[in-house]
């Protein structure tokens, strides 16, 4: 701690830096001469900017009721800085406990449940934080956690501090919860391994490491590992919340390991197999597809494309994908009944109607002498895909249970 006497605004006097971050200063102070003890939070201002400033004093006074949450009463602008006048909180900051190596994990479990206790309520009441780091997470000598800080970021530097940001800032989205439960996660993953793993030589490096590169969880074990990887998903919506990792930081910071009972692994998708009814009507529809492709090939010439003649046309290309759908219908049957179902429906459908087409206008050789080869096995073809377009509807669209 260093002692000065400094007076603000003619009202407040600084007495004792309790320490600093290069970004901002933590002051003990009181308010006037014998008045109460406060805390005042230094910040350098960019600049003079009047909206900024406003800003600033609109945002710094944000009001979250939780213990662990530092009401702010007053914000100065003197010498080209803000000072934030808050309750005064005996402690030092997260950032100075952690500077002489990592800090226990049940004590950091502990300061991470606090804290997030806190986030939870501003989040309840629609307030976002925008600057969760070490330096604004004061720790008690009982143990207490006080965060600080809410507003502040935005107002001064909406850009916030890079080593903390959530990848989803850095991309130009404004803050979020879960862009607080980000950088809360960095916070405990510092405290805990031991300095800041996308720390880099410059800002340009550190935002690139944020995005692209996962952390490695080596010194922390049990829960604590869990939150911190939970918290550290780079997708904001697949981040552990709250509900889930407030009971993990508790077990982490009590001690306790809770054995994780084993449980038989799931089947995995698509290792059932298919029902054999579900085998014969697969087989059926491929058979019949592969027949429907030479019928229309030897009988119909649908190689023979009439481009001038867009019925023909139609009729000819439509065989031909109509015997390529019964395939691949037959084949969905293995895996996925419900669409092996829709397609060889829809083959049916097509074969049916091009078929007719065929006859309609253009076969008429096949028209009026049924004992011709190709109008019997047309007509057997069409009753066929008739029956089987109906029959794969009885194929049980769940497949059957293993084990």
């Amino acid at each position: 701690m260093t002692a000065v006497s400094s007076t603000i605004a003619e009202r407040y006097t600084l007495l004792e830096k309790l320490g600093g971050d290069g970004t901002a200063v933590l002051w003990r102070g009181e308010d006037g001469p014998d008045g109460p003890r406060v805390a005042i939070k230094e910040l350098p201002l960019p600049t003079h900017e009047p909206a900024r400033v406003e800003r600033l004093q609109v945002e710094a006074r944000v009001a979250v009721d939780h213990p662990a949450v530092v009401p702010v009463h007053d914000v100065v602008v003197a010498d080209g800085s803000a000072f934030i006048v808050m309750d005064p909180v005996e402690g030092r900051t997260l950032e100075d406990l952690a500077s002489a190596g990592p800090l226990p994990p049940r004590f950091v479990a502990d300061i991470g449940g606090q804290v997030l206790g806190a986030l939870a309520a501003a989040h309840t009441a629609g307030v976002v934080h925008g600057d969760v780091r070490p330096a604004n997470i004061l720790v008690g000598p009982d143990g207490a956690v006080k965060l600080t800080g809410f507003g502040i970021a935005k107002a001064l530097d909406p850009a916030g501090t890079p080593a903390f940001l959530a990848p989803e800032t850095i991309a130009g989205h404004d803050g979020t919860p879960h862009s607080d439960l980000w950088s809360l996660g960095v916070t405990l993953l510092s405290a805990s391994e031991g300095g800041n793993f996308f720390q880099r030589a410059n800002v340009a490096a550190t935002l690139y490491a944020v995005v692209n590169e996962q952390p490695a969880i080596d010194r922390t074990p049990g829960p604590l590992a869990d939150v911190l990887r939970g918290l550290l998903a780079k997708a904001p919506h697949a981040r552990m919340l709250p509900d889930h990792a407030l009971p993990l930081l508790a077990q982490a910071a009590s001690g306790i390991e809770t054995p994780v009972p084993i449980l038989p692994a799931p089947p995995r998708p698509g290792l059932t197999p298919p029902s054999v009814f579900a085998v014969l009507a697969g087989v059926a529809s491929m058979l019949f597809g592969f027949y429907v492709l030479v019928d229309a090939m030897m009988f119909h010439d649908a190689y023979l494309l009439d481009l001038h003649w867009p019925p023909m046309l139609f009729a000819r290309v439509g065989i031909v994908l109509a015997g390529a759908l019964w395939v691949a219908g037959g084949g969905l049957l293995f895996a996925n009944v419900r669409r092996g179902q829709v397609m060889t429906t829809v083959g049916g459908g097509l074969t049916l109607l091009s078929l007719l087409l065929m006859k309609t206008l253009g076969e008429q050789e096949y028209l009026g002498v049924p004992l011709q080869p190709g109008l019997t096995l047309d007509i057997v073809a069409l009753v066929f895909a008739v029956l089987l377009a109906i029959t794969v509807w009885f194929v049980p669209a769940k497949r059957p249970a293993v084990g």
